[in-house]
């Protein structure tokens, strides 16, 4: 079973510092009139604060991101004596938790600091606590701890969900089909530099398999006898397998505005995708890329009549990150951003729209004429374009409304399925576009607006939109530190790119 990484929860543990005064005093450390200066008063108030405490974090937790663990109450009195069984206590399945989750006044935030120089544990203070929020994380990060503090439980719940994302980011397995080579594809030299920087720094891990050995085990027969493994016994396609590509077949069919294509050669292509995650189970990976042009170039593509194309798309609105051209930044990138979002994500080759004599500059099958007939907006426009979008564009859990239709990738022949998507729909809307530099130091997030699709009604990697940015100069500049193809996600997620770029120790550069 492939572990998804949109399944991955935070483990959050609430903890509750008490104070009781033992005596009847007032002063610099302790305010209040009559019984407020009381012991008992103290118990009492410990007891009203730490429910309401409890009571907050269940009603503002974002529970589909976070997994609440059952809170801990410690109290010290004003002796201030730091107690060992106190950190006993607060530490209790501390390989479990992902981040603490502290609500404490005055004359506690020692242990406080205490706690994250033991433990290296990322912790926060919960909203609007009197001075102890910049009080104590300020303590904390000069130290080159991990602190938190936020103004809302709303700045919170997000925050929750972008270190979520870093988890998700820790638990990323992708399988690499090589050919040449285990880091960059012959269209990909944009590619992450250091993939061991890259576990180091992120905590994702890289298997790979083998171009042909998958080739080979696209066809039903005894799995022994496949040419490039003979006597072992592979992982081919079987009689069963055969049955969930004819089902996938009639969904794809049935939802589709428009097929053109064979069904053949839509099942040669399910076969691609069906095969692909039996790989990903067996090698324990949950995410997915391929190099394009090295695997083309054996003619196997050609030989078998069908392309990945409809894997990726497939992959990612399932939520399997999948790129194409063994764009590992994109893989990465998709894995934050679905799961920041729950929704699949879409990615492109990207360019600015230029213009020679008063005519958009052709940049692949996108000239004049798509432009024209595509918007009359000309000013700061950029072109994303490949041949994987999905039906998940708008959310994993959404009743998808969009039209699609099925053709081939290639034109002669006639075969690799795609899902043809007409942009045109989704007008207006705010996409975040996503990439990781070369270096894995820098994230660029920027902002657009989709204007129009282009390319639904055509063939192979011609089909994308042009959308709206800010500033074309200042967008081109910046982009190309970064590379070429951009994960795009429906929304405006900047703020939480910012936030995951300061966990992860990134330099985030926005447009």
């Amino acid at each position: 079973m492939i572990e998804k990484i949109t399944d991955v929860k935070l483990n959050v543990r609430p903890v509750f510092i008490g104070l009781v005064h033992q005596y009847y005093y007032e002063g610099p450390c302790r305010f209040g009139k009559g019984e407020e200066l009381e012991k008992d008063y103290d118990v009492f108030m410990n007891s009203e604060l730490y429910h309401q405490f409890q009571k907050d974090v269940a009603e503002n937790m974002p529970l589909d991101a976070v997994n609440m663990m059952e809170p801990i109450y410690v109290e010290r009195d004003d002796w201030f004596l730091t107690d060992e069984d106190m950190f006993r206590t607060m530490a209790k399945d501390i390989d479990q938790v992902d981040y603490y989750l502290f609500s404490f006044g005055i004359g506690r935030g020692d242990i406080y600091l205490e706690f994250a120089q033991r433990y290296h544990k990322p912790q926060g203070v919960m909203p609007a606590q009197c001075c102890e929020a910049t009080v104590n994380t300020s303590a904390v990060r000069a130290r080159g701890l991990e602190a938190y503090a936020y103004r809302s439980w709303e700045e919170l719940g997000r925050h929750m969900r972008v270190l979520r994302a870093r988890k998700a980011l820790a638990s990323t397995r992708v399988m690499v089909v090589t050919r040449f080579n285990s880091s960059r594809s012959f269209s990909s030299s944009d590619n992450l530099v250091d993939l061991n920087y890259v576990t180091e720094k992120f905590g994702v891990q890289f298997r790979y398999q083998n171009f042909h050995e998958l080739m080979d085990m696209l066809t039903v027969r005894d799995p022994k006898t496949n040419p490039t493994l003979p006597g072992r016994e592979a992982c081919n396609l079987t009689e069963e397998d055969m049955k969930e590509v004819e089902r996938l077949a009639d969904e794809l069919i049935a939802g589709a505005k428009e097929v053109r294509m064979e069904r053949e050669m839509l099942e040669k292509s399910l076969k691609g995708y069906v095969l692909v995650q039996k790989l990903l189970d067996r090698n324990g990976c949950n995410a997915y890329t391929m190099p394009c042009p090295d695997c083309c170039s054996t003619r196997r593509l050609n030989h078998d009549q069908l392309t990945f194309c409809l894997t990726h798309s497939l992959n990612n609105e399932n939520q399997v990150p999948s790129s194409c051209e063994m764009d590992i930044n994109s893989v990465l990138a998709m894995a934050i951003m679905e799961n920041l979002s729950d929704k699949a994500v879409y990615m492109g080759n990207s360019n600015p729209v230029l213009y020679r004599d008063g005519k958009m500059v052709t940049m692949q099958g996108f000239g004049q004429d798509q432009l024209a007939a595509a918007t009359s907006e000309r000013d700061d426009l950029y072109l994303v374009f490949h041949s994987t979008p999905n039906r998940k564009l708008h959310g994993y859990k959404e009743a998808s409304k969009a039209e699609y239709s099925l053709a081939p990738f290639a034109n002669d022949q006639g075969f690799g399925a795609t899902i043809r998507y007409d942009f045109t729909q989704d007008a207006g809307q705010e996409v975040t576009l996503l990439r990781i530099s070369p270096d894995a130091k820098k994230l660029f997030a920027a902002k657009g607006t989709i204007l129009a699709g282009s390319g639904a009604e055509r063939t192979n990697c011609d089909e994308g939109f042009f959308m709206k940015i800010a500033n074309q100069e200042d967008f081109f500049y910046k982009h190309i530190n970064f590379g070429n193809h951009l994960v795009v996600t429906y929304g405006d997620y900047i703020k939480e790119l910012q936030l995951l770029g300061e966990s992860l120790g990134l330099e985030v550069v926005t447009a």
